[in-house]
Parts: C-alpha cells; structure tokens; sequence
C-alpha cells in the first residue's frame, strides 16, 4: 500500500512543528530524556511505509492502515512540578513528578478542513507521583480519550471525547502498594472536553502545572506559531459544531454536535 502524497506532506508538516517545540523546550531546558522522547513520534510521521491502522476492514475482520494513515506515540515525557503553593492533600507531598503520554491516529482529509473530527483514535494520559516525608507514594491520574466506536456500551452518558480521574493507569499502581489515602475513584463523571494532538495536550500541561514555564514560552513567536496551527486542528472542529447547532455558523460537513456532547437538545 502506498501513502497518499498530500497525506504525506501532512506529515511532514507535523513532524516540522515537533521540531519545532523540541528546539523551544531544549532553549527552556527541559529535560533531555523527554525532548528525546518526541524523537520517536517524529521518525514515525516521517517514515512513508507506516501506514497506522484506522479503519475496520470488514473482509479482513480488524482495523488496518489506508493511504490516508497517520499517527504518533508519545511516552515518558516528563516535568518536575512543584505543588507547594497548591490547595493539595497530604500536605507533605512539596514536588511531585508528571509523566505525559499520548497515542493518537488520524486520516488525511482535505473535504471539510477544520469542521470534521480530527482523529480516529486518542489516548492520552497524564499521571503524577509525589513523595511525602515518609517516602510513600501519591499518585494522581487524569485520561483523556476517545470514545471507541462500536465499542461496550456503558450506562451513563460517553462525549466521545472526555477527561476522566483514575483510568487505567491507575490499576497497575494499585497493585503495588501506592498510596490513595482516603480517597474513592470513579470512572465517571466523563467530562466532555475538545482533542488534543500532543503539542496542544503540553500547552494544557504546563498551563496548569507549570505556569512559570507556561508563560516563558509562551513568550517565544515559534511556539505561539505551532500552538496556534494544533488549535486550528483540534479546538476549531470543536467549536465550529457548536457554532453550527445553534445556528452561528453554516457548515456543510460538520461534525455531529451529540457526538461531542450527549446531552444537547
């Protein structure tokens, strides 16, 4: 199977502003196991025969990749955060580390740019692990998702997109003895919430954990650059349904409004 060309220069562009932040975050000196990290995301966009699957092949019985695949990884990205100034429990957990991950496919589409949902597939995880003076471990997950289409159906209400506390994540702690306190986690309520690619998801990050460093890049136009073309993939689709259903905006090939969120009349 051969890559589409447009798809490909797609990827390129996208792989063109990993660089770009990775140069960003280098001249802010994060640390050099996690811009490595965003290497591996680069090569693959980069690399024409990878072709992700993401779409069901009915002959076939399984998701299998199309001309128009793309699709990136991203794991072990991490931050030192410093939660003393926080409204956080116990109070002896001072700093606390924040490891960012995120899997996420999509298709090239040039029909509806910027009205249509934007990826296939997203999971994406932040988790953060503090030590108090006791040495015992605390640990703090949010998820955000994609709703797998055709997938268990489940009681309460899915936006196809939504943050949720605990998740997955959660389970493997749990096993080893970590430290949850007093505290009860539920999978629900889901919290409708627009995507996010990975630039746009460490935009989220810093802007809540680490707003010191949030507002210094925010200050370099390279970054402003990048952010501002992940939110004309992600954020604008998002609204513009919105926009659509409540009739301030035409869209011929919208995305559907109670997709994104359940509740609307």
């Amino acid at each position: 199977m051969t890559i589409d060309n447009k798809n490909y220069n797609y990827r390129l562009e996208l792989a063109n502003e990993l660089n770009t932040l990775k140069a960003v975050l280098n001249s802010n000196q994060i640390n050099k196991k996690s811009i490595d990290s965003i290497d591996r995301a680069i090569k693959r966009l980069q690399n024409k025969t990878d072709l992700p699957p993401t779409k069901f092949d009915e002959k076939e019985g399984k998701e299998l990749g199309t001309p128009l695949s793309w699709g990136y990884k991203i794991s072990d990205f991490t931050l030192e955060i410093d939660i003393s100034n926080n409204i956080q429990y116990p109070k002896t957990v001072k700093k606390a580390i924040l490891e960012f991950s995120i899997d996420l496919k999509g298709e090239y589409s040039e029909d509806g740019k910027g009205t249509k949902d934007p990826f296939k597939h997203l999971e994406f995880n932040i988790v953060i692990e503090g030590k108090s003076r006791g040495q015992k471990d605390h640990i703090l997950s949010y998820h955000l998702d994609r709703h797998i289409e055709g997938g268990n159906p489940s009681n309460e209400v899915h936006p196809i997109y939504h943050f949720q506390m605990g998740g997955r994540k959660l389970s493997g702690y749990n096993s080893v003895g970590k430290n949850f306190g007093n505290h009860l986690i539920l999978d629900n309520p889901r919290f409708m919430h627009y995507p996010m690619d990975f630039i746009s998801g460490l935009d989220f990050i810093l802007s809540n954990f680490a707003p010191v460093l949030w507002r210094k890049v925010k200050k370099d136009p390279r970054y402003i650059k990048i952010l501002r073309n992940a939110q004309e993939r992600t954020l604008k689709p998002f609204i513009a349904s919105f926009a659509n259903h409540f009739g301030f905006h035409t869209i011929t090939k919208d995305w559907n409004t109670k997709d994104i969120c359940p509740q609307i009349i």
